[in-house]
């Protein structure tokens, strides 16, 4: 490194001179022009360097998604939901229709089973139906599982003809209802169990459930009042009334098989008739729209209304079943259509808060 000294001001043409005073601007080797340069360059690339980070900070705040789902929140469809649903329902099934020594057959589902000690002759509670009537995550990997079981009744014990002197002419026991020929048969029940489920990846990579414990019986889930809708009071049908024929011919070709099906059905809509058809006839008892209850024309094209419309649906025995249909219906070419065979009557709109 140089030492800068003070060196006498150079005479004209004093070469030497002029280098030393050269020399006594260097510092390390650097000019002080050099270091000007130098000290610009380094702040364009200190802003830079900042401005990179900013715009990639940015970039990935954007492209980042807003609404991305925890696995314990929402686990992808048919991986933790709907194994564990199934699973309870197998689980309880077998549960209900466990007796003295099912021991085993429990600890399929529920290992601690294997220590308890059943009671009873398999089979002494028949479910006719399971369904599950409520799913909730209450941990990661761990589910609750409320399975609903149609049970029915027990049979009664078979008495020995030699001890009770039964009449070998009195009806043998329906193996239905558990009851004699005559009696009122015993009413099924409905009860509830809830399942707790625990699942995880097996070493293969599928995914493995196991209970968590055995079911606890529950009280069933409450009804409540349904929301009212926009349709107006139900009216009978009038023939003069153009939505009334359209409504009845869809039907009929819908269920009956009546017709082309296609030719009721408003440009874009798609139905696929009922097949094979169930029924020989359908009869429109009552409609209620959301709008005038009886029209007499048809408005101008485009015009949308929906209506909820009551049917009697006769079989080929004679039996006639009561259906409820939400309808859309759209004028074009001066006649009513079917828009479309809506899922759930429509709800009325929760009027708006007043304002304080």
């Amino acid at each position: 490194m140089k030492i800068l000294s003070k060196q006498p001001a150079p005479e004209p043409g004093d070469e030497a001179g002029t280098e030393a005073r050269d020399d006594a601007y260097e510092l390390g080797g650097w000019s002080t022009g050099a270091q000007a340069n130098t000290t610009t360059l380094v702040r364009w690339v200190a802003w830079a360097a900042i401005c990179g980070s900013i715009l990639l900070s940015l970039g990935t705040f954007l492209t980042r998604p807003t609404d991305t789902p925890r696995t314990h929140q929402q686990p992808p469809a048919g991986t933790g939901a709907q194994g564990a649903a199934g699973f309870a329902t197998l689980f309880a099934s077998e549960y209900l229709l466990a007796g003295k020594g099912d021991e085993g057959r429990l600890a399929a589902y529920y290992p601690g089973a294997a220590t308890l000690r059943l009671e009873g002759a398999r089979g002494r509670l028949t479910p006719s139906q399971l369904t599950v009537t409520r799913l909730r995550q209450t941990g990661p990997d761990i589910w609750s599982v409320t399975v609903a079981a149609r049970l029915r009744p027990p049979s009664p014990p078979v008495e020995n003809d030699d001890v009770k002197g039964k009449d070998n002419n009195s009806p043998d026991p329906d193996p239905n209802t558990g009851t004699g020929a005559g009696q009122p048969p015993q009413a099924e029940s409905v009860r509830y169990f809830q399942v707790p489920v625990a699942s995880a990846p097996r070493a293969d990579g599928s995914t493995g459930y196991v209970a968590m414990s055995l079911p606890a019986e529950v009280a069933g889930p409450g009804t409540v009042d349904g929301p009212h809708t926009v349709y107006g009071t139900p009216q009978p049908p009038h023939d003069r009334d153009p939505r009334v024929k359209t409504i009845r011919s869809f039907l009929a070709a819908y269920l009956a098989g009546d017709g082309d099906l296609d030719r009721y059905l408003a440009p874009r809509t798609h139905l696929t008739r009922v097949s094979p058809a169930p029924y020989t006839a359908v009869d429109l008892t009552s409609l209620a729209a959301d709008g005038p209850a009886e029209a007499t024309g048809v408005p101008p094209d485009g015009t949308v209304q929906r209506l909820l419309v009551s049917v009697r649906a006769r079989a080929a025995d004679g039996t006639t079943l009561p259906f409820t249909y939400a309808l859309t219906l759209k004028t074009r070419a001066g006649r009513w259509e079917i828009a479309s065979l809506d899922g759930a009557p429509e709800p009325r709109p929760a009027p708006a808060p007043s304002s304080p």
